[in-house]
């Protein structure tokens, strides 16, 4: 009786911790502000990174208990970081070095920037190999679209609506 009272103990456990585990990982997301990456998943654990950044693209590798392992795009630094942190907006960075390219649509008809590495933007959607990438700054906005190759902050297979 005790050991069927423990292997349902057990399956509950798995059941009820599955339940939370719906999105998948690794999987990109954005920092909402302000935020300290950690050598550990605690308040009091040593601050490795600070990040000022809102927007700012971070790999989760990890879930674990309130907390995400998570890994720095552009210098691969990985450390802890809790998850109210963490909004599902989507952002990313330019990579190509010396600039990549900005077009008026995937098919590459009119060039619009150059642009250098490490701009960042926010993704308004991307298709199988394209993303169209809104940047901003305080007197402008443009839409323009980007090869996916050239970009941190979205894998090659995701699409983006």
């Amino acid at each position: 009786m005790i050991k069927l009272f423990i292997r349902i103990l057990i399956l509950s456990i798995f059941v009820l911790n599955s339940a939370y585990a719906e999105l998948p990982v690794p999987r990109w997301v954005s920092l909402k502000g302000d935020a300290h990456l950690r050598k550990g998943p605690t308040e009091d654990a040593t601050i490795i990174y600070r990040y000022e950044l809102k927007g700012y693209p971070m790999e989760i590798l990890r879930d674990i208990d309130g907390w995400r392992y998570v890994r720095d795009p552009l210098d691969g630094v990985e450390g802890w970081m809790a998850q109210q942190l963490f909004s599902g907006k989507r952002y990313a960075i330019t990579s190509k070095s010396p600039f990549s390219y900005g077009y008026d649509d995937p098919r590459k008809n009119k060039i619009l920037v150059k642009l250098s590495p490490r701009v960042h933007a926010k993704i308004n959607e991307c298709d199988s190999s394209w993303c169209e990438l809104i940047i901003e700054n305080k007197s402008s906005k443009i839409k323009v679209w980007v090869a996916k190759t050239d970009l941190l902050g979205v894998y090659s297979y995701e699409i983006i609506n």
